[in-house]
């Protein structure tokens, strides 16, 4: 069998290395986010593919490992976030026909209480052709607008990430 080619750091060579650049975002997510940048102007910074592990902090040691179980492979699609403190406000899950089913309902309910605990709004926006900004702008008040659909209001700043 013949040694794979190697370039000159020992890496495998470009044609037998397994990896490329791919786009940051799928076809569908980018029509979306071009229409959600219109949607909220400069209210928010728009934050792409953020871990639901990096929006929330596990509280009780005894359940640690299990609970970030829980979230490893679970990302919202896009986070609204506050300018000056980057304290995440509001999540939007982009919603495929594909992804329903018995086991996504289960980790729909699950994700729902999971925001309303940690005071960030989710919005689940099914993919469709197109998006009227003046719409999606409408669902992001009315979000904030819930109880419990922002952050709450506290005099104590949110915990640095670790």
């Amino acid at each position: 069998m013949a040694e794979k080619k190697r370039g000159p750091r020992g890496f495998l060579s470009a044609p037998s290395f397994p990896y490329r650049r791919k786009s940051l975002l799928s076809p569908a997510e980018l029509e979306f986010y071009n229409v959600l940048k219109l949607a909220v102007g400069d209210r928010f910074l728009i934050l792409l593919k953020v871990s639901v592990g990096d929006l929330c902090e596990i509280t009780h040691r005894e359940v640690n490992q299990a609970a970030f179980d829980r979230l490893a492979a679970e990302q919202m699609d896009f986070v609204l976030c506050d300018q000056t403190t980057l304290a995440p406000v509001v999540a939007i899950e982009l919603d495929d026909s594909t992804l329903y089913g018995r086991d996504r309902a289960e980790r729909d309910a699950f994700m729902k209480e999971l925001f309303r605990v940690i005071g960030v709004a989710l919005i689940h926006q099914r993919v469709q052709m197109g998006y009227d900004p003046a719409a999606i702008a409408r669902w992001v008040d009315a979000a904030l607008a819930r109880p419990g659909g922002a952050a709450p209001q506290s005099p104590t700043p949110l915990r640095p990430a670790s």
